[in-house]
């Protein structure tokens, strides 16, 4: 009895001391998950059970967006991070590498949960830092940077500070066409255009006469400038945005707003103009009557920035539900945003609290062809802008123009079944686009997620998304023939010359969602604030989607890369005092 009690108690004291001894696990172990364009798989390095490094073998994701992101993720947790901290701009892709991590982790037999705190929030140390600059820009996207390099070229010592952790704004995630009148293309193509058709397609929607009259006289020069001074590259071709009255809007390398960031980073590095991501302007320093600097959240502290002048470029509030809500109630829960998740009305805020005022809040455009899960503006369907495409509902009809404004055809596709839509085109206007090779990740994506089908006939098109055959067919046969005859005689689309007859045929499914707020500060034509006595705000300026007055009740496709060209010029050399006169003279040489 006494031999079976000691051997309990020897089992006893072996399990004991077999519990307090930790595993400790050493190895590689892959980990896979799907991000927002495709696989990320990545090798987790173990080492006495604490991750050594991590290696990402596979990834997809935009290189300016979800892999910074990642990378980002990566550095942190090799620097001892026990924080999940999903990175703001790139939410997806961030918690697409966590999923990946975690299903190395289960191989190594790591409780992941175990292992990692949960945390979003950045958190502030009590250091208080202090700097002195000419110009400080608050906002990365094109507007601010385009201002950065100007005050830069006029002698200022500049330094520009981004909430975000990634530049760009909503420059970066647009296709980053730019409407210019009388430009080189169109006099290659022998397309009739001027300066006064383009301030009255721009003046149709109700915007500040002087402003639009500034905004269509530099245009071109606008263009010029970022193409001999930034490098950015325009394709020899050009799109046709509904609401102009002639094609006129040229198309950047890659048929994306990347070109115009990546080339405006460049351009910034070269001048030395320093830029502070993760700084979150919260005040403006305001001091007899003039703005002198700002303070922003950093996560080394509090940042205090004074200067000669300020601009705000922080973009519109198209991420900000309630400030949608609270400006066009129609704008509900059911509504997505293409827009970027820094888009929330910040510089706004800023400029009310100095005495800024507002105009044209209440005007929120709609983009008509967006992902239906996501929101995101789809450039597949950019094809109906260049070669040609129609829309179509679920009665298999024609409903509305093509290439009317993006507010007149949401709307439209609002009234239909289901809020839904679909853009039908064939291979001809494919090949004619080469929309889908430069987007061939979104249109892949699009086809996995049963929105997007190519097919060999249009019976096909219809049993797919449960379109009614009959009306399909007959809506498909009728345009074909108006097209030939060159009147299209249910709608009038503006531009004919293509047909849908040659397969195989192509089809997205697309809802519309929030793309710009056209209201915003209230500026003059010297990019100044004004407040709500039409006096200007000494040193305060402001460019590009925070401001309002300029486009109305509807931006035309295509003129917001023009505003934040023109404006972000202008905002840049006049916050260096130089005469308003001069501010575009000889830009294009710096």
């Amino acid at each position: 009895m006494n031999k079976f009690f000691k051997n309990i108690s020897f089992i006893l004291m072996l399990l004991i001391f077999l519990s307090s001894c930790k595993l400790n696990i050493n190895g590689t172990y892959e980990g896979k998950s799907v991000g927002h364009n495709g696989n990320i798989v990545i090798d987790v390095i173990f080492k006495n059970s604490k991750i050594e490094d991590i290696e990402l073998k596979e990834c997809v994701e935009t290189k300016e967006i979800g892999e910074l992101a990642i990378k980002k993720i990566i550095e942190n947790i090799k620097g001892g991070s026990k924080n999940i901290d999903v990175i703001t701009g790139a939410t997806y892709s961030s918690n697409a590498f966590y999923t990946a991590l975690n299903d190395a982790m289960n191989k190594a037999k790591i409780k992941y949960d175990d292992y990692f705190t949960k945390t979003n929030e950045i958190k502030i140390s009590n250091n208080v830092k202090e700097i002195v600059v000419d110009v400080v820009v608050v906002g990365s996207g094109g507007g601010g940077l385009i201002a950065a390099i100007n005050a830069k070229t006029s002698g200022a010592n500049v330094i520009v500070l981004e909430k975000l952790p990634i530049i760009g704004g909503n420059t970066l995630i647009s296709g980053g066409e730019y409407a210019a009148p009388e430009n080189w293309l169109q006099k290659k193509e022998g397309i009739t255009d001027s300066i006064d058709l383009f301030k009255s397609d721009v003046q149709k929607s109700g915007g500040n006469i002087e402003l639009i009259d500034v905004l269509s006289k530099n245009a071109l020069e606008g263009a010029i400038w970022l193409r001999d001074f930034v490098g950015v590259e325009w394709i020899d071709e050009l799109m046709y945005f509904g609401g102009h009255s002639v094609k006129r809007s040229l198309i950047p390398k890659g048929q994306s707003g990347k070109e115009l960031i990546n080339k405006l980073q460049n351009k910034t590095s070269e001048m030395g103009i320093e830029i502070i991501t993760e700084a979150n302007v919260y005040e403006l320093i305001f001091d007899e009557n003039t703005v002198k600097g700002v303070k922003a959240k950093t996560k080394d502290g509090i940042l205090t920035v004074r200067a000669k002048s300020v601009i705000l470029a922080t973009g519109g509030y198209g991420a900000n539900k309630k400030m949608l809500y609270e400006n066009d109630s129609e704008i509900d829960e059911k509504i997505l945003s293409t827009n970027s998740t820094g888009s929330m009305g910040d510089g706004i805020r800023l400029a009310q609290s100095v005495g800024a005022d507002v105009i044209d809040m209440d005007k929120i455009q709609l983009y008509p062809v967006c992902d239906v899960k996501t929101g995101n503006l789809l450039y597949t369907g950019d094809t109906r802008l260049t070669s040609g495409a129609i829309l179509i509902n679920k009665e298999g009809k024609r409903f509305v123009e093509e290439l009317d404004t993006r507010r007149a055809i949401s709307l439209a596709i609002k009234k239909q079944i289901g809020n839904i839509a679909y853009q039908l085109w064939d291979s001809e206007s494919t090949k004619k686009s080469e929309i889908l090779e430069h987007h061939s990740l979104e249109a892949e994506k699009l086809q996995k997620d049963g929105n997007m089908i190519v097919a060999n006939s249009i019976d096909e098109v219809a049993d797919f998304f449960k379109i009614e055959k009959g009306n399909l067919k007959e809506t498909v046969e009728k345009f074909n023939k108006d097209s030939e005859q060159g009147k299209d005689t249910e709608y009038n689309l503006r531009r004919l010359g293509f047909k849908i007859d040659k397969p195989p045929f192509y089809c997205i499914k697309c809802i519309p969602a929030v793309h710009h707020t056209m209201g915003g500060i209230k500026i003059n034509k010297n990019a100044e604030v004004l407040d709500k006595n039409n006096q200007v705000i000494t040193g305060l300026y402001a460019v590009g989607e925070v401001t309002g007055g300029i486009h109305g009740n509807n931006r035309l496709g295509s003129v917001s890369m023009t505003d934040i060209t023109v404006f972000g010029i202008i905002a840049g050399k006049n916050s260096c005092k130089r005469p308003a006169e001069t501010y575009l003279s000889g830009c294009a040489a710096g």
